[in-house]
């Protein structure tokens, strides 16, 4: 029976999907509205406090309903199923604006609109695909096995979704870029979703009700800390994607081809890395770990600020891919001993609901993006591409590392506090 569930690779090939698709629309989304389509910075940051309003109902919502699902193929697969194609459609759709929209309220109710079908139907895939990890591989280093070579594949994800997005959006533009990229995440997707098997006897377990599974949630210290944690740490990540192609261009005073390069050193270097953090889990455990590349990532970013030229930057960069190598490698092992300690606690199963509600803390960060985009506003002026302000240079320095490193700061001192049962450190 244990051959039926643990086949890591197909399994772990859906990330390779996920990071494609996902993270070309976080990292050159902000940027191809704002600089290429001159929709005002003010006006995206609208849309993302809209976006986190409705963000507050659609991811417990989604992992309740995921949870509760008993059907012949399976809790998540029907889900996975069904929202695979929808990301994939609106991810296309939101690189693809008509012509006719101009630069006014219509373009910024058309990022909206496309941004929020894009994440609630990344939702679904994502916290149904994640919810997966903890049923199909139960032994804890097999676990961790299946965790790194997924975590490796999202790596390989985010070099195609953020460094060569650059090269392939100069040939071929931003539009057909999304539509070639999609159709690739698409497909690994459907070909890792539909060769996962889940477990019968999981199916078998008591339905958890909403108000039960909150109140659960709500009750876990775990749980709190380390969403609060993560909350800063997407939020630092948030703003070092999207700001890539403006320290580039603005910063650095190069073109927009030479975001492939500083990309590219900070995420070839983070798939080496995720052996190593493989190794400091197994030895140390996942949270002793995950602190030590929080600290890590948060320190590796300040020498960026003071990076004058590509090359700098770069070796700065390689620095930074460790960091974010250890925390990608070491969240979802500590989310799945949060899930293991409620099951033995109340006898439930609700895989999905902890991802879900983890996934709403950290996507609410988008409020703190927003904030930064307001403060970029405000205090440098930076409206669009068209009217960038006095100086756009100090502006971009600022996104990519200055407020960044404020973020993981507050991110290293909430997982300090990170407790859960059966987890040294």
């Amino acid at each position: 029976m244990a051959k039926q569930y643990n086949k890591p690779w197909r399994y772990a090939l859906a990330m390779l999907g996920t990071s494609i698709a996902g993270t070309m629309y976080q990292s050159y989304g902000t940027y191809f509205y704002t600089d290429k389509l001159f929709l005002p910075l003010s006006a995206i940051a609208v849309g993302n406090i809209f976006f986190a309003v409705w963000d507050a109902f659609n991811d417990p919502i989604a992992g309740v309903m995921s949870d509760r699902t008993r059907t012949k193929w399976g809790r998540r697969k029907p889900w996975l199923m069904a929202a695979i194609p929808a990301y994939t459609l609106f991810s296309i759709l939101f690189f693809n604006p008509p012509r006719a929209l101009g630069v006014g309220a219509a373009l910024a109710a058309y990022f909206t609109v496309t941004m929020m079908l894009t994440e609630t139907a990344g939702t679904i895939t994502n916290v149904n695909y994640h919810s997966l990890l903890p049923e199909l591989f139960r032994d804890t280093r097999e676990r961790n096995r299946a965790n790194s070579i997924r975590q490796a594949l999202q790596l390989v994800g985010m070099i195609i979704g953020v460094s060569l997005v650059p090269t392939l959006a100069g040939a071929l533009g931003y539009p057909q870029t999304a539509l070639l990229l999609g159709v690739i995440s698409c497909a690994a997707l459907l070909y890792a979703i539909s060769g996962c098997r889940e477990r019968q006897d999981f199916q078998n377990t008591p339905q958890p009700g909403l108000v039960e599974s909150l109140k659960s949630l709500a009750s876990n210290r775990g749980f709190w800390f380390v969403s609060v944690s993560h909350f800063f740490y997407q939020a630092c990540s948030g703003l070092l994607l999207a700001g890539i192609p403006f320290f580039i261009k603005y910063s650095l005073g190069l073109p927009d081809s030479s975001a492939t390069f500083l990309s590219a050193s900070v995420f070839v270097m983070a798939i080496p890395a995720m052996a190593v953090w493989y190794r400091a889990i197994n030895r140390f455990g996942a949270l002793a770990a995950w602190r030590a590349a929080l600290i890590w990532l948060g320190l590796s970013l300040v020498p960026m600020y003071f990076a004058r030229s590509l090359v700098p930057a770069c070796v700065v960069g390689a620095f930074v891919g460790v960091g974010i190598a250890g925390v990608t490698a070491n969240l979802d092992m500590i989310n799945s001993e949060l899930i293991e300690a409620d099951a033995r606690k109340h006898g439930v199963r609700r895989e999905a609901t902890f991802f879900a509600g983890i996934s709403f803390v950290t996507r609410v960060s988008s409020l703190a993006r927003t904030g930064v985009f307001f403060m970029l506003s405000a205090i440098f002026g930076f409206v669009s591409g068209s009217n960038p302000g006095a100086n756009p240079a100090m502006a971009s320095r600022y996104m990519m590392v200055v407020f960044p490193i404020c973020l993981m700061a507050f991110s290293v001192a909430a997982s300090m506090f990170a407790r859960f049962d059966g987890e040294r450190g």
